[in-house]
């Protein structure tokens, strides 16, 4: 019974005595001394190398990177990889402009009227201003009231500018169809 009331210790390192704690630290410590004298050992004539000559020819530069362990030709690769995600991204970009610039306008040139000659809006009342608004079934177009929006925060304005934003040109079409529901 009175194993059970032993406490054992929680840790390895509280069964070393302080002798043998100080022998694993000084051991570790050499360790590594060790480990950065010879990678400083192995670094040294390369870096003289790179020193002795400012102006390094695409040859001296393979070689000193084949001494290091890296391929030239990886890193020419490395390299072309960067410039293509470069080039991809500003296509992107461009896409991204043209899409943003046909969705606006669709939307500007929606009638907002299906097929059947009545509206296409449908009415949305989940905001929290309790204001409500429409959305377009075609072309997805947010029909909003008069509201104040938050801008993107500046130097003057940490938090953003808040500016009101008049009403979407037709907004009077979601009133009337509030006023039928």
């Amino acid at each position: 019974m009175s194993n059970e009331h032993e406490q054992k210790p929680d840790n390895r390192s509280s069964a070393l005595s302080p002798e043998a704690l100080g022998a694993v630290n000084m051991a570790t410590a050499a360790a590594v001394k060790e480990a950065v004298a010879g990678v400083f050992a192995a670094l040294g004539p390369m870096l003289k190398e790179i020193s002795a000559a400012n102006a390094m020819s695409p040859e001296k530069l393979g070689a000193v990177l084949r001494e290091a362990g890296k391929d030239p030709k990886k890193e020419a690769r490395d390299a072309a990889a960067i410039e293509r995600e470069i080039r991809e991204m500003l296509i992107w970009k461009e896409d991204e402009e043209q899409n943003r610039k046909l969705i606006q306008d669709r939307q500007d040139n929606c009638p907002h009227i299906d097929e059947n000659g009545h509206s296409s809006v449908q009415l949305v009342h989940n905001f929290p201003d309790q204001h409500p608004r429409g959305i377009c079934a075609h072309c997805q177009c947010l029909i909003h009231p008069k509201e104040w929006r938050i801008g993107a925060p500046t130097k003057e304005f940490p938090r953003g500018k808040p500016c009101l934003v008049n009403p979407h040109k037709n907004y009077m079409t979601v009133m009337q169809l509030q006023h039928r529901s």
